[in-house]
Order: C-alpha cells, then structure tokens, then sequence
C-alpha cells in the first residue's frame, strides 16, 4: 500500500468491483485510453481485478486502486509489463472523469515511481498515450518523462489510425526531482 497527501493506492479487493465499475464505465475513460472498452461490460471488472492480482503475484505487473483518504474509489496506477532481466517497466493510469483536473494523476503516479525505483529497483520506466490525450502527457511531463518520440498511426480506435507519444524516466532522473510537480 502506498499513501500520499491525499490518496491511498493499493491492491484490488472483491469488495472494490462496484465502485470500479461505475468509474471505468466511461466514454471519456475508453477515449484516452488504449486498452479500455466501452461500454465496459460489468462481469469483466472481477476477471480484471483477478488479472491484476496474479500480475502481481507473478511479478509481471504491479496495479492498484486509488482511493480517496475517505475510501472512495478515483481510478488505477501500475507498473506492468515489467521486464526484469533490463529492469524496466511501463507506468499506466486512469483517473475518473468526475475526478479530472485535480492533480490526482500526478500525485499517484509520482507515488509508483518511487515504489518502481526504490522498491521495485527498475532502472526505467516508460509511459505512452494517444496524442489527443494532452492530460496524460502533462502528468507525465509534470513527473519528469522525458520525450523520446512519436509512433505513428501505432493504434487504431473506432475505425481510425491515432499517433501516440513516448516519454519515459530513468532511476537516476528521478532521484533528482524525488517527486512529481504541484500543479
């Protein structure tokens, strides 16, 4: 379990899949991101969260809730796809559209990056979204990703061919800044 100022990220639970739903059963959920469907079909929230879990006890991937200091449910922070013969992994977020716009995203991100360099000992960790998606490239920005470039036409959503930027932080980068930026 992680806390930062405002916010509790930690492991999936059961008792989290209705609250889970409700947040990733978003139109403006699925558009910024790659991987979410919408609508979100209700009984995959459980396999997910399943998914989740043997990702962590198998050590592919490490992503959690964020909640609230009051336990309300915000969105998901992970490190997945990590590859530990080069020590590096791929950060991942989603932050609920009612919870947009109050820098929840860069508070639990900055929080996996220390978890990823200090616990996890990686070396790097890269990030990625679509070009239209802004907002995640200001978290990112705001975390100290470096740029590293454009892959174009790398993804297609409903039909169409989207470009998506490469940013990512190394361990030595990080332990410069300590944590993401206010604001």
């Amino acid at each position: 379990m992680l806390k930062t100022a405002r916010l509790v990220i930690r492991p999936y639970q059961k008792m989290d899949e209705e609250a889970v739903y409700k947040v990733i059963n978003s139109k403006g959920i699925y558009l910024t991101t790659l991987n979410i469907p919408y609508p979100y079909p209700k009984e995959q929230v459980g396999i997910w969260l399943q998914f989740t879990l043997k990702n962590s006890l198998y050590q592919r991937g490490y992503e959690w809730g964020i909640f609230d200091l009051k336990g309300e449910y915000i969105g998901n922070v992970g490190i997945v796809n990590i590859d530990w013969i080069h020590k590096h992994g791929e950060i991942t977020y989603f932050i609920g559209e009612t919870y947009w716009n109050n820098g929840y995203a860069t508070e639990a991100v900055g929080a996996m990056l220390t978890y990823a360099f200090k616990d996890l000992k990686l070396e790097r960790v890269q990030g990625r979204c679509m070009t239209h998606n802004v907002a995640s490239l200001r978290v990112m920005q705001k975390c100290h990703f470096q740029y590293e470039g454009l892959a174009r036409h790398e993804v297609q959503k409903q039909g169409i061919y989207l470009d998506v930027w490469y940013s990512a932080i190394l361990r030595e980068d990080y332990w410069v800044y300590a944590t993401c930026e206010k604001q």
